[in-house]
């Protein structure tokens, strides 16, 4: 019996899953729409809307090749003004992913968040310097059974039941608590051009996370700069372009695109459509289309393989999916001033 391209790619993908919980360090989750799970982004986006949110992330990769790679992530969170004039506001939050790679290992993680928003300028809502802290409780998980060794090969295929000598592999969880920080400064420059761009930390502490006994494996920090900038070409039509930069350990990730956003009535709460094309250097190049309606925003996007895998991918990549909901601006009576928070559409 002999190996064929799939098992062999599929042998490769294990060899590195374990790489990264032992000889390397590991790699965190990645979104290709990042602007659509603000938690995960940044930790000082949490309550950056003028009321709660809440939504919902959906990505599958790989299922050309081998079992696929699939994560979901889901997030809410709230303002808690501090003042009248809504001039600071707590933001609080939480979220939630598990991410499942080939499976083979499970990784499922839960963030409150919690941020501070400063707003100054113009009736203290013109800009908003904003700052987060995120602890992590991460759980991962291998399936020992389903894993198969370099001593495993007899030279024409894997067999299961030969010893692999991996004595020092424990039961295959290992639980870890993090820290994660933020800063982002965002602002109206006038009725066409707004912004927001951030700075944020992952893995502050660099926690040992590793599936050997005795192994000192640290999880490397996370380093991300993001930008995004709308400007509105008139009351329907706005261009919004995006830029991610993320940096850990050896491995970096950069990301950069715009979408072009077409507000049918020039409502918050009427129909919108959008769709926009996005590049991840050196990996996939990006699809996405989507709209919203009555608060609810959904869209959906296609990475095409550019990666040095196009061939056994045969450009196939990832699906995505994504769904959020943002509650109305509160409203008391007498009214307050204007929502300190501008609710973007991005």
């Amino acid at each position: 019996m002999t190996m064929n391209r799939t098992n062999i790619f599929r042998c490769v993908v294990v060899f590195f899953l374990l790489l990264s919980g032992y000889a390397t360090k590991a790699q965190d989750i990645h979104l290709t729409q990042f602007y659509h799970n603000p938690i995960l982004l940044n930790p000082a986006q949490a309550g950056l809307a003028c009321n709660w949110r809440v939504g919902v992330n959906y990505r599958s990769q790989w299922g050309s090749v081998t079992s696929p790679y699939k994560t979901t992530a889901a997030y809410y969170d709230i303002p808690v003004y501090l003042n009248r004039k809504r001039s600071a506001a707590l933001g609080l939050g939480v979220g939630i992913f598990n991410d499942v790679a080939s499976n083979v290992i499970s990784t499922m993680e839960v963030t409150p968040t919690f941020a501070l928003h400063l707003g100054f300028g113009e009736n203290y809502q013109q800009y908003k310097l904003s700052f987060g802290a995120q602890p992590a409780f991460r759980q991962r998980k291998v399936d020992v059974g389903a894993l198969t060794w370099e001593t495993q090969w007899d030279g024409n295929y894997i067999d299961p039941y030969r010893n692999s000598f991996e004595t020092n592999l424990t039961t295959g969880t290992s639980t870890v608590f993090d820290m994660n920080t933020g800063l982002q400064f965002s602002g109206v420059v006038n009725e066409q051009l707004s912004f927001y761009s951030g700075l944020a930390l992952f893995h502050v502490m660099s926690p040992v996370e590793s599936f050997y006994t005795g192994s000192s494996n640290e999880l490397n920090s996370r380093k991300v700069f993001h930008a995004t900038v709308r400007y509105k070409m008139n009351e329907n039509l706005s261009i919004i372009p995006n830029i991610l930069y993320m940096a850990q350990s050896r491995a970096s990730e950069f990301n950069f695109g715009g979408e072009v956003n077409y507000n049918v009535n020039n409502d918050e709460d009427g129909l919108a459509y959008f769709g926009g094309v996005y590049y991840r250097l050196k990996d996939a190049t990006q699809f996405m289309v989507g709209g919203e309606m009555n608060r609810f925003r959904a869209a959906i996007s296609y990475d095409v393989n550019m990666s040095g895998l196009r061939s056994a991918s045969r450009y196939r990549g990832g699906f995505e999916f994504a769904i959020m909901y943002k509650a109305p601006c509160y409203s008391p009576t007498p009214p307050p001033p204007p929502p300190f928070f501008v609710c973007p559409r991005f």
